[in-house]
């Protein structure tokens, strides 16, 4: 920056100085799993309540960075906010108590979009970094499984880590290394899904999902980078074997001029046809021994809402069985179902009705996808950097007249 003027320098390394702790606790945030794994096997033992202090400890950095540097927050989002916190105490209320664990996955996401709100922008380098430290520990990962699974062992970190995990070792006696799911059941040798940085492929699979969708933000009037950013992010879920995942990039990939130009009354719409299409889908397909597996997860969800009544809709209160197989079930009950609505709008960062994001869009897309199988979305490993796209995004890009609340101008 030498040949640069003074005061252009200093505004640049001011800009520079005032969001670089935001982007590092994200940063932070997405290697954290790995790197504690890496501890766990190399150093000392991890315990799951030293992930829980370490997780508490990122999480109040967020919300300390929130009060500090006042995010730049729309009225709307601001009632979104108000409403979702409504529905909450409501069914609290009405239940008498609620699943402080629940509370917590629920607010990584906003809180991220909230921090991300106070930046000016997700710079390009930053998401190239990741991507990058990503594929590094894929290509390691698929070149060399049986070394990353000596120097990494991702199931004696869940193991350690999550009791489930380590029930469920007893029982099948796995001493591969890998998570449980890193072989398609029944499959063979030749279907080992990559975990890479998040030791398991679902994340890998939704951290592609992000990436893409910010870079089909940042290229989308450069085809030739367009092409290959989503061609990289392909290549990673492939490798994951996440086919949730590759549907969901295979349709705002193909969509993405029209959600870009998506009237936003429209785009609220989008998690209903996403949800409506995967009722669809389970019930023309229920009986069907080719594809079992995706009816018998979809049939979590829908069964679950077909038999519920209007309380249990409107406060929460659903079957938790399977409730890690569903987002839907797992949101809804600490906050019924227009609470996991509003959520989803939130962690989108939906706001003025006048706005046309194309990440908005997408992000709904995603979300409502997701939903469907599972919760694991909202793991702060992938949240956080989500939270932090959707947050950062110019929300004035094609809507100047958008009015935010007060603030304090920072220069």
């Amino acid at each position: 920056m030498s040949g640069m003027p003074a005061a252009d320098r200093k505004g640049t390394l001011a800009r520079w100085d005032g969001d670089f702790l935001p982007l590092a606790l994200v940063a932070f945030c997405t290697v954290m799993n790995f790197g504690l794994a890496l501890v766990n096997n190399l150093v000392t033992n991890i315990q799951e309540i030293h992930v829980v202090a370490v997780q508490l400890v990122v999480t109040l950095c967020a919300a300390a960075l929130v009060v500090l540097r006042r995010p730049r927050l729309t009225a709307d989002q601001v009632i979104l906010l108000v409403m979702l916190v409504s529905c909450v105490v409501i069914s609290t209320i009405y239940h008498g108590q609620t699943d402080v664990k629940i509370l917590y996955d629920m607010s990584v996401i906003p809180l991220f979009v909230v921090l991300g709100s106070t930046i000016k922008r997700v710079p390009r380098w930053c998401m190239h970094m990741l991507f990058i430290i990503v594929l590094i520990t894929v290509a390691f990962e698929t070149v060399m499984p049986d070394a990353y699974a000596k120097i990494v062992n991702p199931l004696r970190y869940y193991a350690n880590t999550r009791s489930w995990v380590a029930d469920k070792m007893d029982d099948q006696a796995d001493d591969s290394g890998f998570y449980f799911g890193a072989q398609r059941a029944g499959q063979g040798d030749a279907t080992h899904r990559a975990s890479g940085l998040f030791l398991e492929p679902l994340s890998l699979g939704y951290f592609a999902c992000i990436a893409a969708i910010f870079y089909l933000n940042e290229y989308r009037y450069q085809a030739g980078r367009k092409i290959l950013a989503v061609s990289g992010c392909s290549l990673l879920i492939i490798l994951s074997d996440v086919r949730a995942a590759l549907g969901v990039l295979f349709v705002i990939a193909i969509g993405a001029p029209l959600l870009a130009r998506l009237p936003r009354l429209a785009g609220l719409a989008l998690p209903f046809v996403v949800i409506a299409g995967g009722a669809v889908l389970h019930y023309s397909t229920a009986g069907d021994q080719h594809i079992a597996d995706l009816a018998g997860r979809l049939s979590w969800t829908f069964e679950e809402l077909r038999e519920a009544d209007l309380t249990t809709l409107l406060f929460g209160g659903f079957d938790q069985t399977h409730a890690n197989d569903s987002a839907i079930l797992y949101f809804a009950e600490v906050s019924g179902i227009l609470g996991y609505v509003l959520l989803l709008y939130i962690s989108a960062g939906v706001s003025s009705l006048n706005e046309r994001p194309l990440i908005t869009n997408a992000a709904l897309i995603y979300l409502a996808s997701t939903s469907l199988f599972g919760h694991a979305y909202a793991s702060i490993k992938t949240g956080a950097l989500l939270g932090f796209v959707v947050g950062s995004q110019k929300r004035n890009q094609e809507t100047p007249n958008v009015k935010y609340l007060p603030q304090k101008a920072v220069e």
